[in-house]
């Protein structure tokens, strides 16, 4: 991919509403009706909100320690949970379980296993499908940071890929980190997010390779965007949306 992408800022919301338990987002997708829905670690319900920041619907579920959300093929709900790497399907309609599969439970998962022995806060933080090649990619915060590539039917580990400086992923001195991801079929790249790099990248699957870094750091607005922890992309309306855990905004640039 030749072109250069830019993300001109168009709108920020706060999205906290304490009483309705929405009030630290960790994740965010869109939905294939274009709807928006997070996710939240410190809770049991998923959300689904307007592009104004308002609570449109909650589902109450059964788990918390939540990080990811992501929509699949059929239009069920995919989270991770980071405390024991764990995918876990939800029905979008009434928030039912529909299934669940522990990393180690995988096919594949002896090549990444001594990255799992101790996470301390570094197990799965992302996730995303890849509808180009049919699978559900999970993303692993640090030490090593991983791109890790599911089959659709959540048997097996397809490929893994390590996040790190050759691929072009760096925090100008800071330990990286990744935060969120999502898939961009439009174009065949990820949209990565680093809290602390402030920063999102375009990433390149084909190429393994970084194509562009995007500041989330003060622009000419005097704006920037702290505890980036979701992000969702809109390839018709030409969108990206970053939610913040911390300070529970929701960020809406346009891609120009």
């Amino acid at each position: 991919m030749s072109t250069i992408l830019k993300l001109e800022l168009e709108s920020r919301c706060s999205i906290k509403n304490k009483k309705a338990g929405l009030s630290e987002p960790s994740g965010l997708a869109l939905a294939p009706d274009g709807s928006l829905w997070t996710v939240c670690d410190e809770n049991r319900r998923l959300f689904r909100i307007d592009f104004a920041g308002q609570i449109q619907e909650s589902l109450e579920i059964g788990n918390r320690g939540l990080e990811g959300i992501a929509f699949d093929a059929e239009g069920q709900i995919c989270v991770v949970d980071e405390d024991v790497s764990k995918i876990i399907v939800y029905d979008c309609q009434t928030g039912k379980e529909i299934l669940n599969r522990r990393l180690q439970d995988l096919e594949g998962f002896a090549s990444i296993a001594a990255h799992f022995e101790e996470i301390d806060g570094n197990g799965l933080e992302g996730i995303t499908f890849d509808t180009m090649h049919n699978e559900l990619l999970l993303l692993k915060e640090a030490d090593p940071g991983l791109l890790i590539a599911v089959s659709a039917d959540l048997k097996r580990i397809t490929s893994v890929e390590i996040l790190d400086e050759q691929k072009g992923f760096t925090a100008e001195g800071k330990k990286m980190d990744f935060s969120g991801m999502c898939f961009d079929a439009k174009r065949d790249l990820l949209w990565i997010l680093s809290e602390e790099a402030r920063c999102v990248f375009t990433f390149d699957r084909r190429q393994s390779r970084v194509v562009q870094r995007h500041s989330l750091k003060k622009n000419q607005q005097g704006r920037s965007i702290r505890y980036a922890e979701g992000i969702a992309v809109d390839k018709n309306s030409e969108r990206l949306y970053v939610v913040s855990d911390d300070d529970a905004k929701l960020t809406v640039f346009r891609i120009v």
